[in-house]
């Protein structure tokens, strides 16, 4: 009788764990997964630099390889971030080639202090940080390409 008793809490245990952190990831999740599902290709744009009023955003990158876009999602991590008031270095867009009328957009700073992206994503708003393989990558990318 006491072996059954104490499988069971171990049991009630163990799906307690299960539930709560599968509640905590459960967005980002959903969000990667809806985005492996229902993407062909992923463009990096980056806004002009400060003196550089009234321009349009730079195309710096294209992926359309499914390793490319896994690592783009990657850059996305599950912690928080804070809603910054820092403006945007630029946007991650997220294009299904079969339904190219509604894009998913991103925007992201990657300016020491406020780095982070911001998702809509059922509705609602988020803002996550960004990896530290994100960050090198993105900040490269905008130098490379906004000399």
């Amino acid at each position: 009788m006491k072996g059954d008793a104490m499988k069971r809490v171990i049991i009630s245990i163990g799906i307690l764990v299960l539930f709560l952190t599968g509640c905590d990831i459960s967005i980002d999740y959903a969000m990667k997964m809806y985005m492996r599902d229902n993407i062909d290709r992923v463009e990096i744009l980056f806004n002009a630099r400060e003196g550089d009023k009234g321009t349009k955003p730079v195309l710096a990158q294209t992926f359309m390889d499914r390793e490319n876009i896994e690592n783009v999602l990657s850059f996305i991590t599950k912690k928080p971030a804070e809603f910054y008031k820092c403006g945007y270095s630029g946007e991650i867009i997220f294009l299904n080639d079969a339904n190219s009328s509604s894009p998913e957009r991103m925007k992201f700073n990657i300016e020491p202090g406020c780095e982070h992206i911001v998702y809509m994503f059922n509705r609602e708003l988020y803002s996550r940080k960004i990896s530290k393989k994100g960050l090198e990558f993105l900040r490269e990318l905008r130098d490379r390409v906004l000399k």
